[in-house]
């Protein structure tokens, strides 16, 4: 039989270890959440689809090489999109392709910190690039309510914020979250994690004040964001 000063060591070094563990999650944790593409947004990824790079100044001074498309007068809406945590707007141009085709103007935003873009993705500092991205659209003389807000993933978070603030044509949220600190305690469920997040974007005590004619869309095998999340934000 193990003695009790052994299994005390043991202990101890298990202790250790998950302190340890513990802290590099803490320290590390926006590396585990962000997940930016760094480079150059080439014509390669837009060729035949009558978008262009554009600036948009943010509020902290930042300049956000952008995707953008007017759209077409029978139409007449725009569709802002805010992708997810990995990549860059260039990875989304496919997706959004058809809408350009049928006349629908487009607004890709890509984020601080992605892309060629300088600075460090955060909650505030997303939000401001989801605020300067509405004032270029205004700037445009785009009305809020012939905006269409699709949000990805953890562009849900932006797009249910600025749908709470603004009355738009219409908030699509694919793979909504109900908050960063319930996806983090369930992946990371044999640590604390919800109480060391600090980019906890809140989406589910917010979702109820949207303005705008809301659709959620999730399917059943994300096995990033789980339905269950999806459900439990309606």
């Amino acid at each position: 039989m193990m003695d009790k000063s052994k299994i005390f060591i043991i202990l101890s070094y298990i202790f250790v270890i998950y302190i340890s563990l513990l802290a590099l999650i803490f320290i590390f944790q926006r590396s585990l959440m962000y997940f930016p593409v760094k480079e150059k947004i080439s014509k390669s990824f837009y060729k035949n689809t009558q978008l262009k790079i554009i600036d948009i100044s943010t509020s902290d001074g930042l300049i956000l090489k952008s995707l953008y498309k007017k759209s077409e007068t029978n139409i007449n809406k725009t569709i802002l999109v805010f992708h997810g945590n990995a990549g860059h707007i260039g990875h989304r141009v496919n997706k959004f392709k058809p809408f350009i085709d049928k006349g629908y103007g487009l607004l890709l935003l890509e984020y601080r910190g992605y892309g060629e873009n300088k600075g460090k993705p955060s909650k505030l500092g997303l939000y401001k690039d989801g605020e300067a991205a509405i004032n270029y659209l205004i700037n445009q003389k785009i009305k809020s309510k012939n905006i269409i807000v699709y949000g990805e993933s953890l562009g849900t978070a932006i797009a249910t914020k600025l749908s709470t603030n603004y009355s738009f044509n219409m908030t699509i949220l694919e793979a909504p979250f109900t908050s960063v600190a319930d996806v983090a305690q369930k992946r990371y469920w044999i640590f604390p994690a919800k109480y060391l997040v600090l980019d906890d974007f809140d989406n589910l005590g917010i979702i109820k004040k949207i303005k705008s004619p809301l659709l959620l869309l999730h399917g059943y095998k994300d096995y990033v964001i789980n339905i269950a999340f999806g459900k439990k934000s309606i």
